[in-house]
């Protein structure tokens, strides 16, 4: 009966490795470093289950459709200029698109979508969200007038925006290379000693409420950027919460929505395990095997207060929390104001060095 001869390398360099009797270990000549075969062996293992392909499982989703029972009447919009179809109470008066800002929205016959399974109703009312625009607006140097004034910042919108939402349980198992330098001096010479290693991270996480937009309209940056929202607010889907509001119908999917979820859970396991690896100057990951296991996917709508302002043709997009009011777009800036403004310090500094030049001649 034959046994396999296993030639190890330096998990380090990749030298061969030698055994030593005097320190019974395994010594590298190449880096210095030497392993027991223990080591060696968990090194083995633990590379074996952070190889291979990741695999992420989601259970499939059941739609559901709406009832005749709902709380309230219910209407559809559609804006001609960008063709974003959404729903409300269709008591609702005029308004604007929340995608595109046109003012001209048509109603028409509400003709069903799927249910939402959850929702987080607004906290956040039209006039607290102004005043976090207005907070976000004494930030931005050199604005624009067009972003003061109060009868365009009167026409947001609050908007349901539709999110699929995602649970998993996850098995992260990953290996890293790292180093940590050292570097000293004498009286002679600058030195510095790089040591290298291999680590190991594994660990079980539960990952509950990862959210991914379900709008193509919706700006995927821009609904990642105004989270966290506080999902210990989150109630069963009702009609009533729409009143007064406007809600967005999916049409992105989840089936078309997992790969950004599959994406969200990855980053957050990695960077979860990466936090463990803080002591080492250098980390660069070798191998990563993500896991997931009883995915489940519900449909949801989160609240956003939505504000289109355009200047000088161009249209800048505003997205505000509906629960937590935090603000998040890009202010454009006036160039008159801007030139005006460093014409107005260059001309102080300048008086202020000729007044210091006068004096020192006068002494």
């Amino acid at each position: 009966m034959s046994e396999e001869i296993r030639n190890y390398k330096c998990p380090c360099c990749d030298a061969s490795l030698e055994f030593s009797a005097a320190k019974q270990t395994l010594h590298c000549d190449s880096c210095g470093n030497d392993y027991s075969v223990e080591t060696l062996n968990q090194l083995a293992e633990a590379d074996g289950g952070s190889t291979g392909s990741s695999e992420y499982n989601w259970e499939t989703y059941e739609p559901r459709e709406y009832g005749t029972d709902e709380e309230i009447n219910i209407a559809d919009y559609n804006c001609p200029s960008c063709g974003a179809q959404i729903t409300g109470d269709d008591t609702l008066g005029a308004t604007v698109c929340p995608y595109c800002g046109n003012a001209t929205i048509i109603k028409g016959q509400f003709e069903g979508s799927l249910k939402p399974d959850y929702m987080i109703p607004f906290k956040v009312d039209k006039k607290m969200a102004m005043v976090e625009f207005e907070k976000a607006c004494k930030k931005a140097p050199f604005l624009p007038d067009e972003f003061k004034n109060k009868k365009k910042i009167e026409e947001m919108a609050g908007v349901y925006v539709p999110f699929w939402m995602f649970d998993c349980r996850c098995d992260a198992n990953i290996t890293y290379n790292a180093q940590r330098v050292k570097c000293w001096s004498d009286s002679n010479y600058d030195y510095t000693k790089t040591s290298y290693y291999r680590l190991h991270r594994s660990g079980n996480m539960n990952f509950e409420n990862i959210p991914v937009d379900g709008s193509i309209k919706a700006d995927d940056e821009y609904m990642e950027a105004v989270e966290p929202f506080d999902y210990r607010d989150v109630v069963e889907f009702n009609s009533a919460y729409l009143s007064g509001y406007l809600a967005d119908k999916y049409d992105v999917d989840d089936k078309q929505s997992l790969p950004r979820a599959n994406e969200r859970v990855k980053k957050s396991a990695e960077d979860a395990l990466a936090s463990t690896c803080n002591s080492y100057s250098m980390v660069t990951v070798n191998n990563s095997n993500i896991r997931t296991s009883e995915g489940k996917v519900r449909y949801s709508l989160l609240p956003v207060w939505m504000l289109n302002i355009k200047y000088k043709g161009e249209n800048f997009k505003f997205a505000i929390n509906g629960q937590t009011g935090k603000t998040v777009g890009n202010f454009p800036i006036c160039k008159k104001k801007r030139n005006t403004y460093f014409a107005k310090v260059f001309g102080i500094t300048v008086a202020i060095v000729m007044a210091g030049a006068m004096l020192f001649l006068n002494f």
